[in-house]
This record gives structure tokens, sequence and C-alpha cells, in this order.
């Protein structure tokens, strides 16, 4: 089984520059940033994750469990980028590898049902799933 980040609703409105313009559940991945303050009223880069295909903006993501595999889940991100116009080439392959297996890493750390949210090069922590 391998968990991973899609976007998520949950918790959204807890702080008050949180936004989900992502339509339904999605693969999420980190965008680069132009800067590093997350509460910057201008640009949103350093508190968003972007949907993999819809290329739409959260401030929550949430770790999920299927039973796709790891290459799978690669091939999606590389899908993705190829969609945007993105060469297919070494460069690309190979950064798209690397992003892929940090977010898994990641996801790795915590329980199903946890939304996190970005707060510049750090994740955090939101809530955690209910253990009832």
């Amino acid at each position: 089984m391998l968990k991973y980040f899609v976007s998520t609703h949950r918790t959204q409105g807890e702080r008050d520059n949180d936004s989900n313009t992502i339509p339904g559940t999605e693969l999420v991945d980190l965008p680069g940033e132009c800067h590093a303050d997350p509460d910057s009223p201008i640009c949103g880069c350093a508190r968003s994750f972007v949907g993999i295909t819809s290329r739409q903006t959260s401030t929550t993501a949430e770790v999920v469990e299927t039973d796709m595999t790891a290459a799978e889940y690669i091939g999606r991100f590389h899908a993705g980028l190829l969609a945007l116009g993105w060469k297919d080439n070494a460069e690309t392959r190979n950064g798209v590898i690397d992003a892929a297996v940090d977010l898994l890493v990641l996801a790795a750390m915590w329980p199903v049902g946890t939304v996190v949210e970005r707060r510049g090069r750090e994740i955090r922590v939101r809530s955690f799933p209910d253990q009832s």
C-alpha cells in the first residue's frame, strides 16, 4: 500500500489565507517558491500545494493510501508535466522522480487521514485523523 498526498477541503478556513481551487480530490505536488513568506498577500506559492492535473492550488493536503505502486504514482506526476508541455527528457524525468519520492517519504510519516499544511519549506500537521 502506498501513502501519498491529495488535495482536501478538510480544515480549510483555519487560517485567514486558506484556499482550495482544486476541483475534487487530486494528487498534489509542491510548486516552486518565488519568496519564502507563507503569509504573503501577493502570492500563495509558499503556502500552497498544486494539483498534478488541474494545476490549481490548495493550502491543505491529506494523506491517503491505495494499492497504487510507486512507479504508477511517479508516472502520474510525469504525465501531468507532459500535459503542460514539458519536454520528455532526462532532466524532466529525474526531477519528477526526485519530487515524487520526496513527497512519498513525507506522506509515509503520518497516518492515513492526516491533514497537512505548507508553511514555506516546512510541511506541518494541521489535523490528525480521529482515533475513535
